[in-house]
């Protein structure tokens, strides 16, 4: 735990060095595609800082305000972030269209390269820190972290080739394109964290495949176990929710019972590591 939370914090710092990196850059060249970039680069961080919190309030223990725990402000926090990135990302749009009806120019194209390639060199050495943490602690945070900054060197490659154009042909509208298509890139991640958000505020289950799935582990978890009704899902944050009542035959010996429901529930956090189950065990027929 201790590894992901300081992992994290490598995130929100590359990500901040980046995003200032890329907007002084974007200020000098005056490359719309450049301040994508730094606007892609400010989702990241926003993304690794709304994972630090959830780590931390991952931490915090049920209070009697708050009895299924904390995990709904990562929701909220999400849900903010989203709206934020889709209005700077409209802003890249409506003025990377401006300037292709009025006329734009782009400036110290060396230094833009640069700055991008430091930026790629930087985000693969973090990229291979996540990697090697995420299979270390078996953390699905981590393996998240790594995956929306390894998706960056897309992004990087497309800046690059718009840039390299630009010298090459003198025609600024090539950065233009590329930073519109990084605005539509940033767009769909923000629409992403958007549903989550407000699926996870609405109280969203798990899905119906994720459901079989469970109810297919639970029945074949003991040939005791019969029947399995009232399985209710719920996801808040990084913490799955998980109620119902399973059917036993044959057994009248509440402490075997009990303990068939507590090796239930180990088997079913290792399925959902962060599950927070609640069983119920019926005698057949009830």
């Amino acid at each position: 735990m201790k590894q992901a939370r300081q992992a994290i914090i490598l995130s929100v710092g590359v990500a901040l060095l980046l995003t200032v990196l890329k907007f002084s850059a974007g200020l000098m060249t005056h490359s719309m595609a450049i301040i994508a970039s730094a606007l892609d680069s400010t989702l990241d961080m926003m993304m690794s800082a709304l994972n630090f919190f959830a780590f931390r309030e991952a931490s915090k223990p049920p209070d009697a305000e708050h009895a299924y725990g904390h995990g709904k402000v990562e929701s909220l926090a999400g849900l903010f972030q989203s709206l934020f990135i889709m209005a700077s990302g409209s802003f890249v749009v409506y003025e990377s269209v401006r300037r292709l009806l009025q006329g734009s120019f782009v400036d110290e194209i060396p230094l833009g390269i640069g700055v991008i390639v430091f930026s790629g060199i930087v985000t693969l050495l973090l990229s291979w820190r996540l990697k090697v943490l995420s299979k270390k602690n078996r953390s699905l945070i981590l393996g998240t972290e790594k995956a929306h900054y390894s998706m960056d060197f897309v992004s990087y490659v497309g800046v690059v080739a718009a840039l390299l154009l630009v010298g090459w042909s003198g025609r600024p509208i090539w950065d233009l394109i590329v930073s519109i298509l990084v605005s539509a890139y940033i767009f769909k991640e923000a629409i992403h964290i958007l549903k989550r958000a407000v699926s996870e505020l609405l109280d969203r289950g798990l899905s119906n495949t994720e459901l079989k799935t469970m109810k297919m582990l639970i029945l074949r978890h003991h040939p005791s176990i019969v029947g399995v009704h009232n399985l209710r899902s719920r996801v808040v944050g990084n913490v799955v929710f998980l109620d119902f009542h399973i059917e036993i035959r044959g057994e009248d010996d509440f402490k075997k019972a009990h303990d068939m429901t507590e090796s239930l529930i180990d088997k079913i956090k290792a399925h959902h590591p962060n599950a927070d189950v609640t069983v119920h065990f019926d005698p057949e027929g009830e």
